[in-house]
């Protein structure tokens, strides 16, 4: 028996293929059958009638900036109501994690300043009861309606690191070696890869700019490469030439 067939809908698979009228069964939450229409004999607990509807595979959001409203809203709105399921967190180098809590404020501000975010809201809505990037995920473990990843932002490795030095200052070689080890960790604990900024748009909330723009680019490799050893994972990387045109060095 199923558990759901929906019927009447317009699927649109996501393989290319042309959309077609088709009913789809679902079992122990997932697809067991996409036929043609009525040609589903098979009971089912709940009959859904999508005429007039599409019926595709949830959406995937790569460039989302729930790391903090998730906590107030588990469902990612208003992006799940435009059938994004999945959403990809901690883009351009910002993330809630790594995170000492004596840097709590800077970064409510900083989020503030470049998300547009509400101080209060981040203040009241986030618990900020955690330390490592995996601490943060198991926050959300089983809190949040879609399914949800996190890149490991550029900005609070360089906090968590080398504390407000990191605004201003170059890192040593012995302080990136730091936020090599504090990366690796990161993804072994479920990070999807590293993200950061060099966009003069990103400034904290002193109006600085944000940590991720003092480093170099020797750092910004160095980091990368970490990344490259943990296969499955990615980059992501906000320049000026996102805003206007990529020079050669970017390239």
């Amino acid at each position: 028996m199923l558990d759901h067939l929906i019927t009447g809908g317009t699927v649109i698979d996501g393989t290319g293929a042309p959309a077609r009228a088709a009913d789809v069964g679902v079992k122990d939450g997932r697809i067991v059958a996409v036929a043609e229409p009525g040609s589903i004999t098979e009971e089912a607990t709940e009959v859904i009638d999508a005429s007039g509807k599409l019926v595709i595979p949830g959406v995937i959001d790569p460039h989302t900036h729930y790391d903090a409203q998730i906590f107030w809203d588990p469902g990612a709105s208003p992006s799940n109501i435009h059938g994004v399921t999945t959403v990809i967190g901690g883009n351009c180098g910002f993330t809630l994690a790594p995170l000492r809590a004596e840097d709590a404020a800077y970064t409510r501000e900083m989020m503030a300043s470049v998300e547009g975010m509400s101080v209060a809201a981040l203040e009241e809505g986030v618990p900020w009861n955690w330390e490592t990037f995996g601490d943060y995920l198991d926050r959300l473990e089983g809190n949040i309606g879609v399914n949800a990843a996190f890149l490991v932002g550029h900005c609070a490795l360089r906090r968590y690191v080398m504390g407000a030095d990191a605004v201003g200052n170059e890192a040593s070689p012995e302080q990136i070696d730091e936020m090599r080890k504090v990366l690796a960790e990161s993804i072994q604990a479920g990070g999807l890869g590293f993200s950061t900024t060099l966009s003069r748009t990103h400034s904290d909330g002193d109006g600085q700019p944000v940590a991720s723009r003092w480093s170099t680019t020797e750092e910004i490799l160095a980091l990368c490469e970490v990344v490259g050893e943990h296969p499955g994972t990615t980059l992501e990387g906000m320049t000026d030439g996102c805003l206007d045109k990529f020079s050669d060095d970017e390239i």
